[in-house]
């Protein structure tokens, strides 16, 4: 090479190089510009010691016990001196063994580690200090990228300079995340190890300590035989960190490890952070999540650890929940055994599409057998309708697609793992609390339907107080008032007749209305419709029941409970009979303070300043005092001598005195009762999601929803002090309050009949 070219050469290189520098100039200054701009946007290091991380807003009952936590991130707060020593020294060991000796960034260790990762030809070490991780965690969004890296480093230091190295793993331990939805060194203690932080023990951190690097890999209930490869690695980095003498790490290991393993065997892998969250009444915390979501919005909901103090009382709730889930349990298999005896109600609708069905194939008469595996169901659906959906697209034929697709709409609600639902919902009326809730056999995944709120059902009989109080307030009616028990055929505008039935199926004469509501009588309701009028019954029904009119269809069958209400509804109006006639608003939350204790809301104030609005406008009596008196007083004869008197006074041995109503819909779909004290107003319903299905023959509200109200409102007064039901307001017409005899036989009420049209008996 002669000298000309070897002087080209380097020019070329000077040249290459210069514009290299001139490159890394530029990056270099872009660079620094977008550092100094970034950590500009972080002031918020310099209030680092005020920062509130995610917290799980929490829910109280009215006693002040924990009801269950909302987050999305689950943490709990340590502080520094609640970190025991061998818990700092494992994490030190693992993470950041130079942690004391350092400035936030370990050059060393990065060299150590870039080593190690290239002999190994894999990463098996990282260099990020517990600093870096912290600056990581709390302020970039851990992308690796050149300038992310530059700009965590410089946050980096800049916590390093303003804090402690105490203060930084006060700040770490709250922070680091751990596997399995775990965020801070708290939540990990009690996952893993059902205990609080202060009370962990040597072994125990040091199987923490192996967490934050491969949360997923090193966790014990995910791969436990890795968990224990790895933490004999981090008890031997703890020996050569000089905290711990390896004869020591070596019994430690040998002594924890067999216990540790046989104690995994009966978790599941699954378990989270999440499934480890206890919820002691987990309708009524999805009720309460859904009126925080509402007022102040996800984020703040699940992460600004809100504190909830409701009105529910976890003691009455435990009752509930035990006597209510034994019922609806029993129940089931009640009415799993009498389907399978009886033909049950089933929506017609299906038998309408299956006829179009039949009218394009061939296809056989289907009889129901019962609600669970018909013949109907299986045959049709499972069997037939892929088929009969291949045939139809191979004609090409519209309308039998039409016709297939109606049927597939038609049966894809029916299952045949349908189980008995139910709901249970108590208030206090003098205060409105909800002190229970109940929405269905178990709170699960796919069974999160709230019926106590949500379910719309035909209450049947126990709708009849609010037909009976109509005719009360109108003055039509009073308690001894005889009407006809006897047959009644009504003839509407269109010529159709209607002839209602009792449920036992005769008939008593002439018959007092207490004695009739104590009996559940038909009829009498219907006559009762009769006198006081649809518009009275209406109109009175959604004033205490707080529903619009329109809810309601103006026709005798109204009498009998055929309009669809919920248990809150019901729950709602009986309260208010309760509560001597005066408005009652059911509410969940007391109040709510932000994680420093500031009251953010109110609600039992603000129900107050409503309650006091009524009280200054003249509003607060729903109905009059004399009209709840008098109804309650006859919902009392109910409880004495009525349908439910011997579950109740016998069965049950709840002998305080209480006032309620059962109700039973047609087919036995819907058991209900409803009943009160003074002191306490509760609803309990069962039956099945579809309402097309059966209870089972006979299974009414008096055996099948009274003995869990009974059972429930005994425990509850054990230990309070008697119900006292308010004195007789002035205006009570004694006259009539009891009275009107005993019944009286069919024969006399026929002849009254001949009588007044002009007739002789014969």
């Amino acid at each position: 090479m002669d000298e000309h070219s070897t002087h080209e050469k380097l020019h070329r290189i000077e040249r290459i190089a210069l514009i290299a520098l001139v490159i890394v100039s530029l990056f270099g200054g872009v660079l620094f510009g977008y550092i100094t701009s970034q950590v500009k946007n972080f002031a918020g290091i310099n209030n680092l010691r005020q920062f509130q991380p995610n917290l799980p807003t929490k829910l109280y009952d009215v006693n002040g016990d924990l009801i269950a936590e909302l987050f999305q991130e689950k943490r709990d707060l340590v502080s520094f001196e609640d970190l025991p020593r061998p818990l700092i020294n494992a994490f030190v060991a693992t993470e950041d063994r130079d942690f004391y000796r350092h400035f936030g960034i370990n050059p060393m260790a990065i060299m150590r580690a870039m080593v190690k990762n290239i002999l190994a030809g894999k990463v098996v070490q990282g260099g990020s200090t517990i600093t870096q991780q912290l600056a990581k965690r709390l302020f970039t969004s851990g992308e690796r990228t050149l300038a992310r890296k530059a700009l965590e480093a410089v946050l980096t230091l800049q916590i390093e300079k303003k804090f402690s190295k105490e203060e930084i793993l006060e700040m770490y331990f709250n922070q680091i995340y751990l596997g399995h939805g775990c965020y801070g060194i708290s939540s990990a203690a009690h996952l893993f190890f059902n205990k609080d932080v202060k009370y962990l023990n040597l072994a125990e951190s040091s199987v923490l300590a192996a967490l934050p690097s491969a949360p997923g890999r090193h966790s014990p209930l995910l791969n436990p035989h890795e968990a224990y490869v790895k933490n004999w690695d981090t008890l031997r980095r703890m020996v050569d960190s000089g905290y711990l003498a390896r004869k020591r790490a070596k019994k430690i290991y040998d002594e924890f490890w067999p216990g540790y393993i046989d104690s995994l065997k009966t978790e599941y892998t699954t378990k989270t952070a999440f499934t480890k969250s206890e919820d002691r009444a987990p309708y009524f915390t999805d009720y309460v999540r859904q009126i925080l979501t509402a007022r102040f919005g996800k984020d703040v909901l699940y992460n600004e650890g809100l504190n909830v103090y409701t009105t529910l009382n976890l003691r009455r709730q435990e009752v509930a929940e035990r006597y209510f889930g034994d019922a609806v349990a029993r129940q089931n298999e009640i009415s799993e055994n009498a389907n399978k005896y009886y033909n049950s109600a089933v929506d017609r609708a299906l038998f309408d599409s299956y006829s179009v069905l039949r009218m394009v194939f061939d296809l056989p008469g289907m009889q129901v057998k019962n609600d669970f595996e018909t013949v109907f169901n299986k045959h049709i659906a499972e069997d037939l309708l892929d088929s009969l959906d291949i045939i139809a697209l191979m004609m090409d034929s519209g309308e039998s697609n039409e016709a297939i697709e109606s049927f597939r709409t038609l049966v894809s609600g029916i299952s045949s793992s349908l189980k008995v639902e139910g709901a249970f919902l108590a208030i206090e009326p003098p205060t409105g609390y909800i002190t229970s809730m109940i929405g269905g056999s178990g709170f699960s995944v796919d069974n999160q339907y709230n019926r106590a709120i949500q379910a719309r059902r035909q209450p049947g009989s126990a709708f009849k107080p609010f037909v009976y109080g109509s005719g009360i307030e109108a003055k039509l009616i009073t308690p001894s008032t005889t009407l006809p028990d006897a047959p009644i055929v009504d003839i509407d505008e269109t010529g159709e007749t209607w002839a209602p039935g009792n449920y036992e199926g005769d008939y008593r004469g002439m018959v007092n209305l207490r004695r009739a509501l104590a009996a559940s009588i038909n009829v009498i309701s219907i006559r009762i419709y009769d006198i006081v009028g649809a518009d009275r019954i209406i109109n009175y029904a959604a004033r205490m029941l707080k529903v619009p009119e329109s809810r309601f269809t103006p026709t005798p069958s109204l009498s009998l409970g055929t309009s669809e209400l919920t248990p809150f509804e019901m729950a709602t109006g009986y309260s208010i009979y309760a509560n001597r006639g005066r408005d009652v608003f059911p509410f969940a939350i007391r109040y709510i303070t932000d994680r420093d204790g500031n009251e953010l809301a109110n609600i039992e104030e603000e129900v107050g300043n409503i309650i006091a609005a009524k009280e200054m406008d003249g509003t607060i009596q729903v109905i009059s005092e004399q009209t709840a008196y008098i109804m309650t007083s006859m919902m009392q004869s109910v409880i004495e001598s009525g349908t439910p008197t011997e579950v109740i006074r016998s069965n049950a041995k709840f002998t305080k005195k209480c006032a309620g109503k059962t109700g039973t819909t047609s087919n036995w779909t819907d058991a209900w009762f409803c009943g009160f004290t003074p002191d306490i107003a509760a609803v309990v319903w069962f039956g099945y999601d579809k309402p097309f299905m059966s209870l089972g023959k006979h299974q009414a509200g008096s055996g099948v929803a009274a003995p869990v109200w009974a059972n429930y409102m005994r425990e509850i007064y054990n230990g309070m002090n008697d119900p006292v039901f308010p004195p007789e307001p002035p205006g009570i017409d004694h006259s009539t309050l009891f009275g009107g005899g005993s019944d009286t036989p069919m024969k006399s009420v026929l002849d009254m009949y001949m009588e007044k049209e002009g007739l002789k008996s014969q």
